[in-house]
């Protein structure tokens, strides 16, 4: 029994010094890679609530052509919107078995958001790339960024999106 008191201490006292270790070490802020279009986003991992794969959406009458519809996800329904579209502000990207539907966290919408996008790429550590520095950013940007192979990626602002008058106007 006290052996086992004994590794238990000392299991708890090299966790406590883990952890002390770790809470030192400087942040290493990730986000989403996805692809858009012929654009590379970054999306704010806090800002997502969920990335799925959305087969069926309930289309809205006389909505602009960016606007997919709604979709029931879970008994919780998403306005799903085709960023590649609103960003082009033309026709509807055609779906693939890379597209995905990424569901926005409801602190950015009082309403519950979808975007889609063409294709999840995976995580990217921002302290890996370089700031694109004077580039004229979207009202919807927050940053841009150039990583180690010259591929620039667009980091978008989510909140700023979801209040960006014409992703409003569906109809």
């Amino acid at each position: 029994m006290a052996r086992d008191r004994n590794r238990l201490v000392s299991f708890q006292e090299a966790l406590g010094a883990r952890l002390k270790l770790a809470a030192a070490q400087p942040k290493r802020e990730s986000r989403l890679a996805v692809r858009v279009a012929d654009q590379n986003l970054l999306l704010d991992l806090g800002d997502i609530a969920e990335v799925a794969q959305i087969a069926h959406f309930t289309s809205v009458p006389f909505s602009k052509q960016w606007f997919l519809g709604i979709a029931n996800v879970r008994g919780t329904l998403y306005a799903v919107s085709d960023l590649s579209a609103w960003m082009q502000g033309g026709k509807r990207s055609a779906t693939t078995a890379a597209t995905r539907v990424v569901l926005l966290g409801q602190r950015l919408a009082r309403l519950r958001t979808a975007v889609m996008v063409d294709r999840v790429i995976g995580l990217r550590l921002l302290d890996s790339m370089k700031s694109a520095g004077d580039a004229t950013l979207a009202a919807w940007e927050r940053n841009r960024f150039i990583d180690a192979d010259g591929i620039v990626w667009r980091e978008a602002d989510l909140a700023r999106l979801v209040e960006q008058q014409d992703f409003l106007q569906v109809v």
